[in-house]
């Protein structure tokens, strides 16, 4: 089952969670980004990898479907575009250079669309750059949680799944089905230390999983989170501080 993601509490994003930015900065040396470019950032967040993009010289707008981000956005960088757009259904005025995503692609369910979308905003030869979460990203979280959920009484046939997480076979797939070729294409394991010692597992469900923790039977959630605190510690828990089980999958694709 999917679930919609929204509703983001983007201020607390900003503050505890910038190894979401930080982690793809060194995707933007894959976009290569040249002055005048017309570029645009898919599911831009709180803007802080648009403004790496702009400050390289390219002309960048960011979209995003979350309005509480798009606030923080703007706030931050005044100087730059920001709309409100579902990458599903995403229209441009006039072609562009090349389109960028760092952490958003894996919550869009409709992944054929968004990638119908992007081939059509994008000139031949146009670039669609894109860091997302790939085949068994965070699998010992997803496995915790699922299994406590169905211990609080919620059977997994009812939970909700709010991720796209694809093998590179599966994404190179649909991107050539598209008019993408593949020019390059990495698929590697990121852990990832997570803020607050203790708390941080805690901090990272609340923020990523609302839409799991949400329908936790009445009274359940906080058990639901103790449980995925106890089954992933061993695996997870590391000299005071969690470590997400991350792998991520990137590519540059090129429109012919």
């Amino acid at each position: 089952m999917t679930a919609d993601v929204s509703g983001w509490d983007a201020e607390r994003y900003a503050e505890a969670f910038s190894f979401v930015p930080e982690g793809g900065r060194n995707l933007v040396a894959w976009l290569d980004p040249q002055p005048g470019e017309r570029v645009l950032d898919l599911g831009c967040g709180t803007g802080a990898l648009t403004a790496a993009i702009a400050g390289l010289g390219a002309e960048v707008e960011g979209v995003d479907r979350d309005e509480a981000m798009l606030a923080v956005a703007r706030r931050a960088q005044p100087g730059l575009s920001f709309r409100r757009a579902d990458a599903q259904t995403l229209t441009v005025d006039g072609l562009l250079d090349a389109v960028f995503s760092n952490a958003a692609m894996h919550w869009m369910p409709d992944q054929d669309a968004v990638i119908a979308r992007v081939a059509a905003a994008l000139r031949p030869g146009g670039r669609f750059v894109v860091e997302m979460g790939g085949r068994r990203n965070i699998a010992a979280i997803i496995a915790a949680l699922q299994a406590a959920l169905a211990a609080a009484g919620l059977p997994r046939a009812q939970q909700p799944y709010p991720w796209v997480f694809p093998s590179p076979a599966e994404q190179c797939a649909r991107l050539e089905a598209q008019g993408f070729e593949v020019r390059r294409l990495a698929y590697f394991d990121r852990p990832t230390p997570l803020e607050g010692g203790e708390q941080g597992m805690r901090d990272w469900l609340q923020m990523f999983v609302p839409a799991m923790l949400s329908v936790a039977p009445q009274g359940r959630a906080a058990d639901v989170v103790a449980a995925v605190e106890r089954t992933t510690r061993p695996a997870l828990f590391r000299d005071g501080q969690w470590v997400a089980d991350y792998v991520r999958l990137r590519f540059l694709a090129v429109r012919v």
